[in-house]
């Protein structure tokens, strides 16, 4: 028993995001103490949780072999519907969804999305809408392809480890790459009529993880601004580490960085805090504003 959570503590120590900050001679000795008079590796999943929990990045968390209830994950949960906002003919609007699924359905995602780009680009438009409320996350790859012809060919992100670390997110020609790596791509991809465009981005509380990750690809990108209210705050990235009875831990390893190593990590704010009511009107408002300053 006690190895097995001595794995569990090694692979946190080794890989989490907050390794350094905390005090791993107290954090074995309280694993130990929650796990009591555990016998078996099932009697010992409650002290995992707990780990997961002392870890405090609030995104890790832990899959058991056997089928126990567990606290939910990120994963787990399902944003609510929320529909296309109407937006006038000069401008133009994209809703960057939740996704997750196979790679045929991650491919079908990618299409989908660039298809409604096409459909709505035109010379004339002054800005583009990028609507990413209610996107609580999943693969941020296909979202990133998607997104691409307005997002722009470009460095657009970083994840950055404990270390200081860093790889490097770039989308360019219909591909998401990951430190030159493809992670996701479609072919034909869609380029915008009108290069470089304004763009404004929405997001609200429940704009989590992947979701965060493409706020964070547009962060310093000119000729952009984000409106609603501050994302949810897991902007963080998570790697999967196997444990020996077949249990996964999905633990938080890394922060997202913005394309000028700004680093997140946290609750992302937007640039201007509107309600609900309003955050459309008034991003709106300042697209034809900035795309008249930007003659």
């Amino acid at each position: 028993m006690r190895k097995y959570l001595e794995e569990v503590v090694g692979i946190m120590q080794a890989n989490s995001v907050n390794r350094k900050t905390i005090n791993w001679v107290d954090f074995r000795q309280n694993l130990l103490a929650q796990a009591g008079d555990a016998q078996t590796i099932e009697q010992a999943y409650p002290a995992v949780v707990f780990a997961i929990v002392a870890l405090g990045d609030k995104h890790s968390f832990f899959v058991p072999a056997s089928p126990v209830k567990r606290p939910e994950g990120p994963a787990d949960k399902k944003p609510p519907v929320y529909l296309d906002e109407p937006v006038p003919g000069d401008i133009g609007y994209i809703r960057i969804p939740w996704v997750v699924g196979n790679q045929q359905q991650l491919a079908a995602y990618i299409a989908h999305v660039q298809a409604q780009i096409k459909e709505r680009d035109k010379a004339e438009l002054k800005g583009w809408l990028v609507d990413l409320r209610g996107n609580m996350g999943g693969n941020m790859w296909p979202m990133l392809v998607g997104v691409g012809p307005v997002l722009g060919e470009d460095t657009v992100g970083y994840f950055l480890d404990s270390n200081k670390t860093k790889t490097v997110w770039r989308y360019e020609k219909g591909k998401a790459l990951l430190d030159g790596d493809i992670q996701a791509e479609t072919t034909p991809y869609y380029t915008l009529k009108s290069a470089n465009p304004v763009v404004a981005v929405l997001t609200d509380s429940l704009t989590a993880s992947s979701g965060e990750a493409v706020v964070v690809a547009f962060k310093a990108r000119k000729h952009t601004k984000s409106f609603g209210t501050n994302t949810s705050g897991v902007s963080t990235s998570n790697s999967r580490f196997d444990l020996s009875d077949g249990s996964i831990i999905w633990l938080t390893t890394a922060v997202f960085a913005d394309r000028h190593l700004v680093p997140y990590g946290h609750s992302i704010a937007p640039d201007e805090r509107c309600k609900s009511t309003e955050v459309v009107t008034r991003a709106i408002r300042w697209i034809r504003e900035e795309h008249k300053a930007k003659k």
